[in-house]
């Protein structure tokens, strides 16, 4: 009788963790995020909608922003055609194992960034300087924007 007891104690024991395990799997791992949805979302509110703007590719995200682009899955985002606006947003799917140097890249170009504005239209150098950046999950993303926080927002739900 002990001894059945104990196994069906052991049982429910080895189901409650595999029903843990599942749980962290499947809910609790690493959060992806939807870019080209985010990217659609985010172009079509202001200021993005109003802007000149072109389309960040894989090309220029290499060669303007200094991002070693072995390192990244996808990219979407925009910057401003003339420079009359700071107002931009990245969105970089990285790679498995490469999101920090991503970010790291990334800091350094917001760090140009900033320095490019500091002489320049001081209303756009506060808002570069008031950017939003992070992480969430395997993307890195930087939002240069009036309302760079309520945008934020979307990447980070």
């Amino acid at each position: 009788m002990k001894k059945n007891i104990l196994i069906a104690i052991i049982v429910i024991l080895v189901i409650v963790a595999i029903g843990i395990g599942a749980f962290v799997f499947f809910k609790g791992g690493v959060k992806k995020v939807d870019i080209d949805a985010v990217g659609q979302t985010i172009a079509s509110t202001t200021p993005f909608n109003e802007l000149a703007s072109m389309d960040i590719t894989m090309e220029e995200l290499g060669s303007i922003f200094g991002i070693n682009t072995e390192n990244v899955e996808k990219v979407v985002g925009k910057v401003p055609m003339m420079s009359v606006q700071a107002s931009m947003y990245v969105l970089i799917q990285a790679k498995d194992g490469a999101v920090d140097t991503v970010k790291a890249e990334l800091d350094k170009y917001a760090t140009q960034y900033e320095e490019q504005w500091s002489m320049y239209l001081p209303a756009q150098y506060e808002l570069v300087k008031n950017r939003k950046m992070g992480i969430v999950g395997n993307t890195v993303y930087m939002i240069v924007a009036e309302n760079a926080e309520t945008l934020e927002q979307e990447i980070t739900k």
